[in-house]
């Protein structure tokens, strides 16, 4: 059923709406009465309707300033006004806001049923075209993913803009810095069809972004097909203010090879890490850069010492400093950016944090980060994980003494050392057999078990980061003896060393 709400300052007029017109016939269900403009916007921001009947003359705010109110939220609202006043200027006005439907009073029975059965034949039919654009859009989407056939796509042909033969094709990735605009979306859409007239897909992808389907004449070349996205990336921003990236694919000549349109738009749309905003990029127009295999291991390792100081400044400045290298691929930057979420769940781990990437999962974080699309919001995203790793190592150190702390600290930091409860019982004025106690009882486990734990955790990173010989990183670790090392790496993960470089992805 469609919901419908009454407003008028006349409550017997209210009244009479109920009782006059058979609302549940008809499909509809007054959900919400008003006494005037102001009352009913309130109600109107907490549940939407679908239609409005409203009369013109109240306090407060009169009918046609409900009406503009309502629209700056929702375009699908339909009206009836009600009025008294047989003005020309008031049903002038409410025309101007797209209103069809303008009832003087004392309302006629029949006319104002016919009015709603009119707005309920309008909301079904705008209800069918949803549902075949949003069909339409999902098996666009599909199809230039390359997972439905051609035969497959005939099927929606007739309500497709793109014709399907004697022409050639484009596909564009839009993409917005800001995600969450409202009604960025509704906004673009007149932009394009500004743009290019006719022929052509929108797809909206998801928050953020649109997939851009064009068809073309056949003597078109690439540098006209650029032109007229440069113009459509102009008017964004003039028009919208908004930044954005246009990321242009390959002109191909059969609807059954948009596929590979769409994958090199794809690809491009990633350099916009590297390139900034408000650029068209093609494959023509961009040098690609070199590749970088860059292991970060080094900057990992100072990453790891300023977190276990907890030197949230150094690691804002460390971090920008890695992250404006403009040499740095996007697949760098990526790279880095999981690293760091890597470095952050283990140190989770060894401070026996309650882990929220446990909770959230760790590849759900990771994807969000993938989401991230300037470098920018990946140095935010990174930076706000951390800070909120700090504050949570902080309330955790709490709950230690002042010497675990401080052996917790050096056992991370200084872990490929011969360090033993004595030498450290000594540095710090305690007796040894007492400090054991005391590490076991808050960290839950032995001081020689921590520190194995972290000397074993620390070859695993070597392993799967670098190229080190195994014999080498056993000894990088303070493991002088290595097949001890091994017996304790396997007692840890459940294989060898040479297995798990063996099964080394990343």
């Amino acid at each position: 059923m469609y919901k419908v709400m009454l407003v008028d300052d006349e409550k017997l007029i209210i009244q009479g709406l109920l009782n006059i017109i058979e609302w549940e016939s008809l499909g509809l269900q007054v959900t919400q009465t008003a006494n005037n403009g102001e009352e009913a916007f309130e109600k109107f921001k907490n549940e939407n309707v679908d239609i409005i009947i409203t009369d013109i003359n109240m306090p407060k705010v009169n009918g046609l300033e409900l009406l503009q109110k309502v629209k700056s939220l929702s375009n699908k609202t339909k009206f009836i006004i009600l009025s008294g006043y047989d003005e020309f200027c008031y049903a002038q006005k409410a025309i101007e806001y797209g209103v069809k439907n303008y009832i003087l009073k004392p309302i006629d029975e029949e006319e104002l049923e016919n009015a709603i059965k009119k707005i309920v034949l309008d909301l079904e039919d705008e209800k069918t075209k949803e549902n075949i654009i949003l069909n339409k859009n999902r098996i666009l989407l599909q199809y230039v993913n390359g997972k439905l056939s051609e035969k497959e796509l005939i099927n929606i042909k007739d309500y497709i803009n793109i014709p399907f033969y004697e022409r050639i094709y484009t596909v564009s990735i839009i993409t917005f810095i800001r995600k969450d605009e409202n009604n960025v979306f509704m906004k673009v859409d007149e932009i394009i069809k500004n743009v290019f007239k006719n022929e052509y897909e929108i797809l909206h992808k998801y928050d953020g972004e649109i997939v851009l389907i064009n068809s073309w004449n056949k003597d078109i070349t690439q540098n006209e097909v650029k032109n007229y996205y440069e113009q459509l990336k102009d008017k964004i921003i003039t028009e919208l203010n908004e930044k954005i990236f246009i990321a242009i694919g390959d002109l191909v000549f059969k609807l059954n090879e948009i596929e590979v349109s769409y994958k090199i738009s794809s690809a491009l749309k990633k350099y916009m890490l590297t390139e900034g905003t408000n650029i068209c990029l093609d494959r023509y127009s961009f040098k690609y850069p070199k590749e970088n295999n860059i292991t970060f291991h080094k900057e990992i390792e100072k990453i790891n010492k300023l977190i276990i100081e907890r030197n949230i400044d150094e690691l804002e400045k460390f971090i920008d400093e890695i992250l404006e290298n403009r040499n740095l691929n996007p697949k760098n930057i990526y790279d880095f950016s999981i690293k760091m979420l890597f470095l952050i769940d283990k140190t989770l781990e060894e401070f026996k944090i309650n882990r929220k990437y446990e909770d959230e999962g760790l590849s759900n974080i990771i994807v969000g980060l993938c989401n991230e699309n300037t470098r920018e919001s990946i140095k935010t995203f990174i930076l706000s994980e951390l800070n909120e790793l700090i504050d949570l190592m902080d309330n955790n150190m709490i709950q230690y003494s002042p010497v675990v702390q401080q052996v917790i600290s050096i056992v991370n930091e200084k872990y490929y050392e011969e360090l033993s409860l004595k030498t450290l019982a000594q540095k710090y004025n305690v007796n040894s057999s007492y400090l054991g106690q005391i590490f076991n009882k808050e960290v839950g486990v032995s001081f020689s078990e921590y520190l194995n734990k972290t000397k074993n955790t620390k070859a695993k990173e070597l392993i799967l980061n670098t190229n080190m010989k195994i014999n080498d990183i056993a000894k990088s670790v303070g493991y002088i003896d290595t097949s001890y090392f091994y017996r304790k790496f396997k007692k840890y993960f459940g294989v060898c060393p040479s297995t798990i470089r063996d099964m080394k992805r990343y």
